[in-house]
């Protein structure tokens, strides 16, 4: 089977920024004098997640889905371990399941052959939007089948912020690769959000001065911020092909509105981690942290992307 024209070009640039990349660290350990495993962790995990990311967006459908269900699966997981510290931990399987049932509303409303919305009467997606309203009861009804009342307001809202933070947020990204063009939208953004962190970082730690958040993220500049500006439109210029609906000026729109999302996303979790004292999330990939850790930026950002190109789409065609 070959590869679209999209799929390969991707391959190349990102086997390129590999290279690059390793080079980088290499040339670090070389000026230190000493080689940093945490450095080198943090390198090789990304071994391991580019695949486990690249191949199922590029097939798309039942692998994509089953992706995005582990995703939200696992950081559902770390969240509810989070917030279980302050005693009030959250109804656990009523959140999971509310969240898978989201992600898989998503893919059946936008999977051809699947589920005929317009048969019933009604326009796509239905489904993805009223579903969350019966999930909401159900977890506010839970307390009431249970027959207790002592902390559940705390453990309903950390259920239904759960559900629609990491259920129907992540939603979006099936919503998105399902869009023509989808597996190069999927590409554009997560590039997007990376070299936003990665120039955020480098730049804060070079030239940081002006905190951003200082209660809530000390380490955050406002340096590092133009520093992760600078990084989505440098996912602009390298990675505007896998985006061909959006013109140049569409594209610079797209970047600032992710390199505003990423951050916001961040540090809304910093503040869910600060307030529960909690460093990392959890220590599922090395030299990262939690898988929250690492998508925290990519959650918020991918429904403020979702909706900036359906409204590109809608408006000018």
């Amino acid at each position: 089977m070959s590869l679209d024209p999209i799929a390969h070009r991707t391959l190349f640039i990102v086997a390129g920024f590999f290279l690059a990349a390793g080079l980088a660290v290499l040339a670090a350990e070389l000026k230190a004098g000493k080689a940093d495993p945490n450095l080198r962790k943090r390198y090789f995990s990304w071994y391991l997640i580019a695949p486990v990311v690249l191949i199922p967006s590029y097939f798309g459908g039942l692998p994509f889905a089953v992706l995005v269900c582990t995703l939200a699966l696992w950081c559902l997981r770390e969240f509810f371990g989070v917030v279980n510290l302050s005693d009030t931990p959250a109804f656990r399987w009523v959140g999971r399941l509310g969240g898978i049932a989201l992600i898989l509303a998503a893919f059946l409303e936008t999977t051809p052959n699947l589920v005929s919305i317009e048969a019933l009467g009604f326009g796509q997606p239905f489904f993805f939007y009223v579903l969350p309203v019966f999930i909401i009861m159900l977890v506010l009804s839970t307390p009431v089948i249970l027959q207790r009342y002592e902390g559940m307001l705390a453990k309903e809202a950390f259920t239904i912020f759960g559900i629609l933070y990491f259920g129907w947020f992540l939603g979006h990204l099936v919503f998105l690769r399902n869009l023509p063009d989808g597996f190069g939208c999927i590409i554009f953004l997560t590039m997007a959000v990376a070299l936003n962190d990665v120039m955020a970082y480098t730049v804060g730690r070079i030239c940081g001065k002006h905190k951003l958040a200082p209660l809530i993220s000390p380490k955050k500049t406002v340096e590092g911020a133009i520093g992760g500006l600078g990084g989505c439109l440098i996912a602009a210029a390298i990675f505007g092909y896998a985006v061909p609906m959006l013109n140049a000026w569409q594209l610079v729109g797209a970047a600032v509105l992710i390199s505003i999302a990423a951050p916001l996303g961040d540090l809304i979790i910093s503040v869910i981690k600060r307030d529960m004292s909690v460093k990392d999330s959890g220590n599922l990939i090395p030299g990262h942290g939690g898988l929250l850790d690492r998508c925290d930026s990519l959650i918020f950002a991918t429904p403020v992307f979702y909706y900036y190109v359906l409204f590109i789409k809608v408006f000018t065609h």
